[in-house]
């Protein structure tokens, strides 16, 4: 019988990383949204939405002085998009705590492929039921909640979502426990 060899790669990419920060007291929504080009007052939601396109990213601005982050594809983006916001915001005339606080990550998304195609069926019923949830007929992929953080979807195609993380190598971590559980329970058919 023929050696299969090392399994394939698994690959992990960044998707979203959303992060938030508190900056002022409070915000006047309504004139900052006159004063910003280009921002939209969402009345429904209590917010106040910019655009940025470098980096790309949704600010999300509330009446709290809070502000939300999101639809940045690395960390490493979230600085350089809190300093344009907070310009946007000063040009606005609004008044900002000094120093502004460090951003938090308060999520990060990344998908990827586990290198090779999962029985899913096999695997929900080997392993432990209490970090498992796959009911087929709902969604087509099995929910992992990991037990260091993290939640991963996993799809029969060998695709996993890894969300809930704060930061890239927690996101590692959980996608490297799915592969090892996978492995351990023999749940893993090459493409």
């Amino acid at each position: 019988m023929m050696d299969a060899g090392p399994a394939p790669p698994m690959t992990l990419q960044v998707r979203n990383v959303v992060a938030s920060v508190r900056v002022a007291e409070s915000f006047r929504l309504d004139d900052l949204a006159a004063a910003i080009p280009g921002a939209e007052l969402d009345r429904k939601m209590f917010r106040l939405i910019i655009r940025l396109s470098a980096p790309k990213a949704s600010a999300l601005i509330f009446r709290s002085g809070k502000i939300v982050l999101t639809g940045l594809r690395a960390p490493e983006a979230v600085a350089p998009a809190l300093v344009a916001v907070l310009d946007l915001l000063r040009d606005a005339g609004a008044e900002l705590d000094e120093p502004v606080p460090p951003p938090k990550i308060v999520n990060l998304v990344a998908s990827g492929t586990l290198g090779e195609q999962v029985a899913l069926h096999h695997l929900a019923i080997s392993r432990n039921l209490d970090r498992i949830e796959f009911d087929p007929e709902m969604f087509p992929g099995l929910v992992y909640r990991s037990g260091a953080g993290g939640v991963a979807l996993v799809f029969g195609t060998g695709s996993i979502v890894v969300t809930g993380t704060r930061s890239v190598e927690e996101a590692r971590e959980v996608a490297a426990e799915v592969r090892a559980i996978v492995t351990a329970a023999g749940a893993l058919a090459p493409m």
